[in-house]
């Protein structure tokens, strides 16, 4: 079933779990394991959902 959000509130979501993703990332970096190849995916995951939510709000903006 799926239950429709308002767009405010899922972009509100949106914009904690990049903060989340962020704050994972700066973790990793104080970790002397941490390996480059983790780095990069959780980099490009960051830059896909930023992207994500850059777009959710321009149609955001243009519907209102």
């Amino acid at each position: 079933m799926c239950v429709p959000i308002p767009d405010r509130t899922m972009l509100g979501w949106l914009r904690s779990q990049l903060r989340i993703l962020e704050a994972w990332r700066d973790e990793l970096l104080r970790r002397s394991e941490t390996d480059a190849e983790t780095l990069e995916r959780l980099d490009r995951h960051s830059a896909w959902l930023g992207g994500e939510i850059d777009r959710l709000e321009q149609e955001q903006s243009q519907a209102a």
